[in-house]
């Protein structure tokens, strides 16, 4: 449907044309494009830089500091584009991005062209068993990273500390306050008589009490 079909092609266009936007001076300096690349740029309007020679020399000693702030655009004109590019960029970084530029497309050129030779007469030519299983990275992942996670979480955070810690706090304030309370349980035989006599055990418990530390105090 055009739903799925135009969004996939306004992708595929911007992922062929949109990379050309921000070709680094080591590919654009091949076809003397000079910096070319918009996205290093970016922020330069708004990026002040100090003068490299201005701000040591006897005139500008005591003078305001000036700022340098570099144009987006300014990388178009080959002037400015040749000599800051050479600023920029040492011989040393531009080699090392031609040489991975390089790789990766030597690399991909030998995958498309295993492919071929593999997958040209035999299209349904079935996978050597370590492919089919996708490098066994799934199991690897599932072995050594989320079984043992998983493990750890039922038996230690679950049944261990959930389980025996947490809950077992919260149960055991409530056994104990059930026991304490079938121990109350016992005194309360429903009979007057028994409530008089523990009433009279206690008046005379408390009588006692003072009578001893008042002949204690008195003696």
């Amino acid at each position: 449907p055009w739903v799925m079909t135009v969004p996939l092609i306004v992708l595929a266009f911007l992922s062929t044309v949109g990379g050309l936007v921000g070709i680094p001076y080591a590919m654009s300096s091949l076809v003397g494009a000079g910096d070319v690349n918009a996205f290093e740029h970016t922020l330069d309007p708004v990026i002040a830089k100090k003068g490299g020679h201005e701000e040591h020399s006897p005139a500008a000693v005591g003078a305001p500091e000036t700022k340098e702030v570099k144009h987006f655009f300014a990388a178009s004109a080959p002037a400015a584009a040749g000599a800051e590019a050479h600023e920029e960029h040492s011989p040393e970084v531009i080699f090392k991005e031609r040489m991975l530029a390089l790789l990766s497309v030597v690399l991909a050129g030998i995958g498309i062209g295993l492919g071929f030779l593999l997958f040209l007469k035999t299209p349904l030519r079935k996978m050597p068993l370590i492919l089919e299983q996708k490098w066994r990275l799934d199991e690897f992942y599932n072995g050594y990273i989320v079984d043992p996670l998983t493990k750890l979480s039922r038996e230690g955070l679950w049944k261990g500390f959930d389980l025996g810690f947490i809950d077992g706090i919260v149960n055991g304030i409530g056994h104990f306050v059930a026991e304490l309370g079938n121990l109350a349980r016992q005194i309360q035989v429903g009979f007057v008589r028994s409530y008089a006599a523990i009433i009279m055990l206690g008046a005379i418990a408390v009588l006692g009490y003072f009578i001893y530390y008042g002949l204690k105090l008195i003696s």
